[in-house]
Order: structure tokens, then C-alpha cells, then sequence
């Protein structure tokens, strides 16, 4: 009777899926006629989805799992409402587990079929077995787990209570956040570190080799690769540039030129990315209840989940965010050892802190950071230890034996992916990444001690990536911000940056803190200073560093102060969001809190080119480019674009982690240099602004001719599309501002349509 009854159950389980997916798809197609989805239709189907999920609970519950629904309930059960929330809460997180292992399952089997098989027999087969691996995930789970008694004897104490609320609460913008992240991993391009980490990360599970990418410690790369172990692609070891040591050439290869899905790679590679930013969101909001309580970790919690920055990189195959993650652990477990005092939590604070390096370099920062919280906490306790030295000593101490315990983890993690990195590929990593002169002479032999022993070389190769980053922070690069340009760094970079890409409700609510702060200290208000000094010293150290640094390509670079900044909001509002009274201080925030979510809704799916409201009315291309505005996200748009508008031949200057013939087969690679042109032309703002600087130093063409052009379409803020037309420009060609450029108009008109090369023109 048993077996008749799940069978029964399974029957009606398909029937309310069929209807289910027809709900999703009349949503959908619903929401697409009201205007504002026409562009948002990733938002739009998001909403289907869960609408759909709505509907699907309620006739499951109501039909198909009837008995064991109603099992969970009294007669007149109070906690009713509390109840149905859990069963929704796990019913969705079972619907997304469900088409995550649709998907996983699809990629997989397509991967497996010999390519013998014809490719519409492939997606037959693949979607029955994904299918059919959904539906039973989705029976089974909710079946025996989502109708699971929930037992409410300890729960609805008051405290429990509103803990579990506030958790619930926590999961939801959570769940918003994954759900977001995972539709802008699908849809954005790739970007431009991106063709370097997917390529190191995939060799590193793949070969247990590290001759790609030394310049950046491999825990967050290596997790991106593991997806691509369960798919059938191309060998990176097919790319002439592996045995090469070029790094973006073979992730050019490997993305784009081997043979292999680029969309797939980046969509697979992308998903533990979005894991580790929900993770970062779960401490941070763990972080913030033990220092200031539920209530305001909520309210923290959202400002993360709408931090438009977050949002950008928090889906991307880079470090930025990862390292804000090793900073929140290493901070928050320092935190749990001064509390406790025991080995076991000095012990985990070392792990994290071993993490935190094995997630970006700039982890290093955590040391004098950790130095001025062993002098702080020694000045605290100087009376109660017999003095300041012997206090510090005493913290200090444990600093070095956390160190110690993180230089462990750093060794384990780093020797398996090393493992098969040979010596030879080791000396010659060695010595073409360090300069060649007298200078780095010892530096190179104290490396090449280690490389013949791969016990050895897990040392040595993470020595020599330290030294890397030093010297790509003080070497510096093009920069570009508001008409001012620098072939090095430029001194206000990063705070005029942070104020124009910082939404404006986090900046008012930030400095109004930092100025209460400050008052606090001149009238010698009573507070918890360690909390102040254990939350305003990441701020202020990274800060510090990275004005004296040269590397001025985005305020991605702060993403590891973003934390500290949220919890400093909370820190100085607590009293306020955790009192019973509802004044004008309340409303304020509450009125600050919903403008951050509108602006923040409102710029999807744009938050890689999100600026604040001070910069109303100004090209976004003209304040700030390269990561803060154009990082190649928007090519799969300009193909939209063009296929919408029926658009086939056009010349492309694309800075970017895609290919553009990969996805617009009438795409001509064109460079500023080449000089000026007719038809359809798509420059990246990037390029855009840099070419100036390029032209005035080097006496070449630019594409300030471009600028008495209107752009037909500026494609995701970072893409400007223009149509010259051909008879407007034989009327009036641009002239050249550099003597050495000029050239025989006639001879120039006849070659209107080709891609045609001046004196000192780029190739």
C-alpha cells in the first residue's frame, strides 16, 4: 500500500510540475509586456520562477503530499504561520538545489555522449536525464524532509524566537543575493583577469601544476576549476601556450579557441564564486550578531546584499572578493581567540588566517593589523598584566603562534597543486618573472634553492608570488579618472573614486559615523573601544597602502574594507535599530536603507558600471573606466544588440576576457591606430579613453575624432556603438593632430572599408 501511495504521489508530483512550468512560462511571457522587463528579462523570469514556486507549494502541500502536510500541524496550531514559512523556506532551497542539478546534470551528460551523435539526439538525451534527475530530487527531498514535524517546544521562547526570524530573514536576502549572482554569471561576458584565473585554476585540480598565474595564491582559483573536472572539454595542455607559460594565451585558447562551450566554462567556473560571496555574507552577518546583535546584523546584512560592488565582482573568476572573505575570517577568528583565550580557537584563528593568504596576497596586510590589536589589547590590560611591555608581549606572542599555524595551511594547500610543477618550468617561472639584473640576483638564487624538490618548491613558489605583488603594486599602470590620465598611478584616485562608485546612502551613513565617532572621542563618551579599534584598523591600514601603492584599476581593490565599513555602520547605528522607539533617527536610516535597494534594483544588471547619483548627467565613460566601468561584461549584449538590429559587418575594438568573432561571426578586429573609419564601429570605453594618451605620446591615431560623433548606443555602459556614415564622412573627414599622420585624402577615400594601417600604426 505503501509503494501504491508514493507512486500515486510521484503521478500527482509530475502533474503539478506540468502545471507548474506552465505558470513559470505564462509569467514570464507576462512580465515581458510591461516595459520596464523588455531590458530586464533575466529579473523578469526570476520573478516567473518564483511565482511558479508559490503555486507549486501550495498544490503539493494541498494534493500531493497532503498527509504528510497536514501530519506537521495541531488542531488550531498557533505557530501555523511560522510552520508554513520553514515548509516554504525548504521547499525553494530544495527547488534550487533541483535546478542546480538540472543543470550540473545536462552539462555532464552532454559531455559524456561520443560526438558521433547527432546534436539534436544529444540535447534529447541530456534534457530527459536532467529532467529525470530533477524531478527525482525534487520528490524525494520534499517527500521525506521538507514536511519533516517541526518541534516548537523550545523554539517560541521569546529569545528563540526572535532569533529564528531574524536567521529566516537573513536566509532570504541571502537566497535573493545567490539567486541574482547566478543570472549575472550567466549572462555577463567574460571579463579580463578572468582569462587568466580559469586557465590556473582548472590546471591546478586538473595537473596539480602552478606554472600558470604565480602571481596570485590558488585556493580561490582552484575552486572555481573543480566544476570542469565533471565536463568533457578540450585539454588546456592542447595550447602551445602551456608549454609556453603564457598564461593569457592559453586562457584564450582554452576558453575560446580549443573547441570548448566559453559560455559553459564561465557559467561552471563562476558558481563557487557566488558560493564564497554567501559565505562571506554568512560571517559577516554571524560577525555582526555577537558584536552587536541579530537585529542589526539584519540590517547590516542588507546593506551587503545591495552593495552594488558586491554584486559586480561577487559572480566574477577573480580574487577581490575572496579576499574580502579571507580578511572577514582571519578578523572574526582573531575576535573568537581574545574571547575565549583557548588553543583551540588560537589554533582556528591560524587556519583562517593561513586561508586569508591562500585567497589573495594582500592578506599580508593582517600583520601589522594584528600587530596594532596585540598593542591595543596590552595597553588595555597593562595594570591587570604588571605593565604595558610584558601585556603586549603576551599578545604578541600568540600573534607569532597563529602565524606559525597559518604558514602550515599555506604549505599543505600549496604542495598538492605543486606537485607535478617540474624544476625546470619552476627556474624558468623563476627567472622570467623577476627582472633579470644584479638587483634580484640573491632573491633568484635563494628561489632556485627550492625548486628541485616539490616539498620544497610549495615554499618557494609562494615566496616568489609574494614578491610578484609587491612588484605589480609599486610598478602601477594606466590610469584614467575624469579627463585625467597617467601611464602610473594618480595620488586621489581611489578616494574620488570610492565617493562617485559608493552608493550615497552607505557614504552619508559612513561618515555620519566616522563624525560621531570622532565626537565621541572629544567629549570622552563610555564605549567598547576594542570593538572601534577591532573594526576601524582593516579601513584604515588598507587605505593607507593602497594610496602609497601605484595600482589604480578599480575600487575592486578596496572590496576587503567593505566588511569593516558595513559593520562600523552598525556599530555606531546599534542603539538605534535595536531601540523600541521609532523617531526621526530611525526613519532616516530606514529611508537611507530603501533609497540603497532602489538604487541598486534600479541598476540591474549594471553593477560592474554602477555610479552613485553625484555623477547624474555625466557619460559614465568619461569619470572612470577599465574594472570601475568596462571589464568586457557586455559583449554577449552588443551580439544581442546586433542581432536585434539586424547588424552583421562591424569593426570591433573590444578590451575584454571574450573573443568578439566568438560570438559575432561579422566582428573585424580594429585598433585606434588604424586610424579613422566608416560603417558600424564598437569601441570599449576603456580603449576609448586610453587611446588619447597613446596618441598624444606616441604620435598616432587616437579616437578623439570619434568624439564629434554621437554613439548609436552605449551597449551596458561600457560598449559605445557608432554608425559613420560613409557620404557624411567623404564630406568632412577628420584630420589628423599629428604632422607625422597626415596622408593623401584621395588615396584615403578609396579605402573607406578596409581595415587599412597609417604610418605608425598598430598591427
Amino acid at each position: 500500500m505503501t509503494e501504491e501511495k508514493t507512486g500515486r504521489q510521484f503521478i500527482k508530483f509530475v502533474l503539478v510540475g506540468l502545471m507548474n512550468t506552465a505558470i513559470d512560462w505564462i509569467s514570464f511571457f507576462l512580465l515581458k509586456i510591461l516595459p520596464y522587463f523588455l531590458d530586464h528579462r533575466p529579473l523578469a523570469k526570476a520573478i516567473s520562477f518564483l511565482i511558479a514556486a508559490i503555486n507549486s507549494f501550495i498544490f503539493n502541500s494541498r494534493w500531493t503530499f497532503k498527509n504528510e502536510y497536514s501530519e506537521g500541524f495541531s488542531k488550531d496550531d498557533e505557530h501555523k504561520t511560522y510552520k508554513n514559512s520553514v515548509y516554504f523556506s525548504r521547499f525553494l532551497g530544495v527547488s534550487l538545489i533541483g535546478w542546480l542539478l538540472n543543470t550540473v546534470t545536462y552539462t555532464i551528460i552532454i559531455n559524456l555522449l561520443p560526438t558521433s551523435l547527432s546534436e539534436k539526439y544529444v540535447d534529447i538525451i541530456a534534457l530527459f536525464f536532467a529532467s529525470g534527475a530533477g524531478i527525482i530530487w525534487n520528490f524525494l527531498a520534499n517527500k521525506f524532509w521538507t514536511y519533516q514535524k517541526i518541534e516548537v517546544n523550545n523554539i517560541f521562547k521569546k529569545e528563540n524566537k526572535k532569533r529564528l526570524w531574524f536567521n529566516l530573514i537573513g536566509a532570504f536576502l541571502l537566497g535573493f543575493m545567490a539567486v541574482i549572482s547566478v543570472i549575472l554569471a550567466k549572462n555577463d561576458s567574460g571579463t579580463v583577469d578572468e582569462v587568466a584565473h580559469i586557465p590556473s585554476g582548472y590546471s591546478y585540480v586538473a595537473y596539480n601544476d602552478f606554472r600558470l598565474n604565480p602571481e596570485h595564491p590558488p585556493l580561490a582559483k582552484a575552486v572555481s576549476g573543480i566544476p570542469l573536472l565533471f565536463t568533457k572539454n578540450a585539454e588546456l595542455t592542447k595550447s602551445a601556450a602551456w608549454d609556453d607559460i603564457n598564461q593569457w594565451e592559453a586562457g584564450w585558447d582554452f576558453i575560446y579557441r580549443l573547441g570548448n562551450d566559453a559560455d559553459q566554462i564561465l557559467f561552471l567556473t563562476r558558481l563557487p564564486m557566488i558560493v564564497l560571496l554567501l559565505i562571506l555574507g554568512i560571517y559577516l552577518y554571524k560577525f555582526a550578531a555577537e558584536l552587536f546583535g541579530r537585529k542589526v546584523a539584519v540590517f547590516i546584512l542588507t546593506l551587503f546584499v545591495f552593495y552594488p560592488d558586491l554584486l559586480a565582482h561577487g559572480h566574477l573568476v577573480t580574487t577581490d572578493v575572496a579576499a574580502a572573505l579571507g580578511f572577514t575570517l582571519a578578523i572574526y577568528y582573531y575576535y573568537r581567540y581574545t574571547k575565549e583565550r583557548s588553543k583551540k580557537s588560537l589554533i582556528i584563528a591560524g587556519v583562517a588566517f593561513g586561508l586569508a593568504q591562500l585567497l589573495k596576497f594582500s592578506s599580508f596586510l593582517l600583520i601589522p593589523i594584528f600587530f596594532i590589536y596585540a598593542l591595543y589589547l596590552g595597553f588595555q590590560k597593562r595594570k591587570s598584566a604588571g605593565g604595558f611591555l610584558k601585556a603586549f608581549w603576551s599578545e604578541f606572542k600568540s600573534t607569532i603562534l597563529l602565524g606559525i599555524v597559518s604558514l602550515f595551511v599555506i604549505y599543505f594547500v600549496y604542495l598538492p597543486f605543486i606537485w607535478n610543477t617540474s624544476s625546470e618550468i619552476e627556474h624558468q617561472l623563476i627567472e622570467s618573472n623577476l627582472t633579470n639584473d644584479i638587483r634580484t640576483l640573491p632573491l633568484r638564487n635563494f628561489l632556485h634553492f627550492f625548486e628541485n624538490s616539490p616539498f620544497l618548491r610549495a615554499i618557494g613558489h609562494y615566496i616568489l608570488g609574494v614578491f610578484l605583488v609587491f612588484g605589480r603594486v609599486g610598478g602601477g599602470n594606466s590610469t584614467y579618472i575624469l579627463g585625467h590620465f597617467s601611464d602610473k598611478s594618480i595620488s586621489w584616485y581611489f578616494p574620488v573614486a570610492w565617493l562617485l562608485k559608493t552608493p550615497l546612502p552607505i557614504i552619508i551613513l559612513y561618515l555620519s559615523g566616522i563624525v560621531t565617532f570622532a565626537w565621541g572621542l572629544i567629549k570622552r563618551v563610555k564605549r567598547d573601544y576594542w570593538i572601534s579599534w577591532l573594526i576601524l584598523t582593516p579601513v584604515i591600514i588598507y587605505w593607507v597602502v593602497t594610496l602609497k601603492g601605484s595600482l589604480n584599476i578599480g575600487i575592486r581593490h578596496l572590496m576587503p574594507t567593505i566588511p569593516f565599513v558595513l559593520l562600523f555602520i552598525g556599530y555606531q547605528l546599534k542603539s538605534i535599530i535595536n531601540s523600541a522607539k521609532i523617531g526621526w533617527q530611525k526613519t532616516t536610516i530606514g529611508t537611507l536603507t530603501a533609497w540603497l535597494i532602489a538604487g541598486t534594483v534600479i541598476n540591474y544588471p549594471g553593477y560592474i558600471s554602477y555610479f552613485n547619483e553625484l555623477t547624474y548627467g555625466t557619460e559614465k565613460h568619461d569619470i572612470l573606466v577599465d574594472s570601475s566601468l568596462d571589464w568586457g561584461q557586455d559583449m554577449k549584449r552588443l551580439q544581442k544588440y546586433l542581432e536585434d538590429n539586424n547588424i552583421s559587418l562591424i569593426k570591433v575594438d573590444y578590451f575584454g576576457g571574450s573573443v568578439p568573432e566568438y560570438y559575432i561571426p561579422g566582428a573585424r578586429k580594429w585598433r585606434s591606430g588604424y586610424g579613422p573609419t566608416t560603417g558600424y564601429l564598437a569601441v570599449s570605453a576603456t580603449f576609448f579613453q586610453f587611446s588619447k594618451m597613446a596618441g598624444a605620446n606616441e604620435g598616432k591615431w587616437s579616437y578623439e575624432w570619434l568624439e564629434d560623433y554621437e554613439p548609436r548606443a552605449i551597449i551596458g555602459n561600457s560598449i559605445l556603438l557608432y554608425y559613420i556614415d560613409p557620404n557624411d564622412f567623404a564630406a568632412n573627414p577628420p584630420t589628423s593632430p599629428y604632422p607625422i599622420l597626415e596622408y593623401d585624402v584621395d588615396d584615403y577615400l578609396t579605402n573607406l572599408n578596409q581595415e587599412i594601417s597609417y604610418p605608425n600604426a598598430e598591427d
